[in-house]
């Protein structure tokens, strides 16, 4: 999905790019647009979580993204719990996305602190504490999987 709307926005960009240069404030502004979205859009994508899958015998959580995956081992995993339905409910995004690219980057409530949140959806959200104080959300598509690393 995320794919398709990057490609169809940069593709109508350009077909305005083209077809409206007589207009050099438009031109201007349009090439702006697309050297400041274009980008954006493409980090966004490449950072978004696509899925978690919990592997080596238990012993790690992988969320997998287009570019740098997030690796957390069992290790390092102080406490996992299953978040209510309503957990995100009157969260802060600090700095992070929320919505088109699924939810991902950094967030604060009052109930967990600041959260690092890994998800495609806001359904079968995990709490993941770390021994180094950091919290970890993230949403499994299969959440009995995880019952090997709640406490």
């Amino acid at each position: 999905m995320g794919a398709s709307f990057t490609v169809g926005v940069s593709g109508y960009m350009l077909y305005m790019l083209f077809t409206q240069s007589d207009n050099v404030e438009h031109l201007v502004g349009l090439i702006l647009f697309n050297l400041i979205m274009l980008p954006t859009m493409l980090a966004c994508e490449g950072l978004a979580p696509q899925r978690l899958e919990v592997g080596g015998g238990e012993s790690q959580i992988v969320i997998l993204r287009r570019y740098r995956s997030v690796t957390i081992r069992r290790d390092e995993v102080k406490s996992v719990e299953k978040l209510p339905k309503d957990a995100m409910r009157g969260a802060i995004r600090t700095f992070g996305v929320g919505g088109l690219f699924g939810f991902f980057g950094r967030y604060y409530t009052r109930s967990i602190g600041s959260f690092s949140l890994y998800a495609t959806g806001t359904d079968n959200l995990f709490l993941i504490r770390k021994w180094d104080g950091e919290n970890i959300v993230v949403a499994c598509a299969e959440p009995d999987k995880m019952d090997g690393f709640i406490s």
